[in-house]
């Protein structure tokens, strides 16, 4: 029996070093071979890990030995890459977001069924011990039933982001076009907060009104966005998010996702968490905030590559499916169809 889940890389920027630090520091994990088109990239994270690369996808698929195939591509890439890796018997982790349409997700599905292997989207928060605590309370009833959920960021991304991301690694476009990337600030990062608050609460949306616009990027993708919506336990919803933010917020100022209960609150900031109880819940005494510092919010991604092969050596579904991916995109694509009919939209979408 296979002790150790061999990955193929396929896609080497700036996401792609991450997952393969924590895929090279997991117990059950490693790399076995690199690609990108740019050979410059391939070649600098092969050379980091001692491992082969090539330039292509076929090469990474006739690979035998490759059990898993982690896409860090364009997100307009996912799709095909996914397919063509389930068609060749290899598992598949995908970044977020799984795709750029719902029909390319059910593809995508579809393939992984019709194959028998797993595939799972990249969402590390999911594995932080802040994500585990909050789900206890959230689960043990400790703030009551859910009546709101307040999230967003605001952030600055200057002009160097859209063609090179945050490290510039590479230099690319696809960013800038609503076709390639499938949107902007509200799909590239707050899908990571969309598919946690799912995780934490287990409400899915259920309408959605939003407003959004480009008013200062040289890209065809959102610049800012907010929205109301409404959970299927009748709770409301309010997002805000924006990448023209420069400065964030004043130093003395605190942001945070917040879930509303009738028997108290929790507040998540960056590196803190702050619970605040009706009735007493543990070592917590009610009427007042309680802070929790945290561990590195930007973490996670060995808890996922872990969780992920042990899936595969066990033969099982990892704990993020891809339907948890799909999920995640139609509210993200629920928000987009609003703001350009200018009306309320219902969810699961019709097509």
């Amino acid at each position: 029996m296979r002790k150790k889940v061999l990955y193929g890389i396929v896609g080497c920027g700036e996401i792609a070093v991450q997952t393969a630090k924590a895929i090279s520091a997991c117990e059950k994990s490693d790399i076995g071979i690199v690609q990108d088109i740019n050979e410059d990239m391939a070649r600098d994270l092969a050379d980091k890990y001692g491992v082969p690369y090539c330039l292509t996808l076929d090469e990474v698929l006739k690979e035998k030995l490759i059990d898993v195939v982690y896409i860090a591509t364009p997100h307009y890439l996912h799709a095909p890459a996914a397919i063509d890796a389930a068609g060749h018997k290899k598992h598949v982790l995908v970044e977020k977001p799984i795709s750029t349409t719902l029909r390319d997700a059910d593809r995508m599905i579809e393939a992984a069924k019709e194959a028998g292997v797993a595939l799972s989207v990249a969402f590390p928060s999911r594995y932080l011990e802040r994500t585990k605590m909050i789900k206890q309370i959230v689960d043990d009833g400790a703030i009551g039933r859910l009546v709101g959920i307040d999230f967003g960021q605001y952030t600055y991304k200057p002009e160097s982001y859209w063609s090179g991301g945050w490290t510039g690694r590479i230099k690319t476009d696809w960013r800038t076009s609503r076709e390639k990337s499938g949107g902007g600030v509200f799909l590239m990062n707050l899908v990571h907060t969309i598919d946690l608050l799912r995780y934490l609460t287990g409400l899915e949306v259920t309408s959605i009104a939003a407003n959004w616009d480009t008013f200062d990027t040289e890209a065809d993708v959102e610049d800012f966005l907010t929205a109301t919506m409404r959970y299927d336990n009748g709770a409301i919803g309010a997002v805000r998010t924006s990448t023209l933010v420069e400065g964030k917020a004043p130093p003395e100022t605190i942001e945070g996702d917040r879930l509303l209960g009738l028997n108290g609150q929790i507040f998540i900031a960056l590196e803190t968490v702050y619970v605040f109880f009706r009735k007493p819940y543990r070592d917590y005494n009610s009427g007042t905030w309680h802070r929790i510092p945290t561990a590195d919010p930007w973490g996670g991604r060995e808890g996922m590559i872990t969780d992920f092969s042990k899936a595969v050596l066990a033969g099982r579904q990892p704990a993020i499916t891809a339907l948890d991916g799909r999920r995640s995109l139609e509210v993200c694509l629920a928000a987009y169809r609003s703001g350009q009919t200018g009306s309320v939209v219902t969810l699961p979408l019709l097509d």
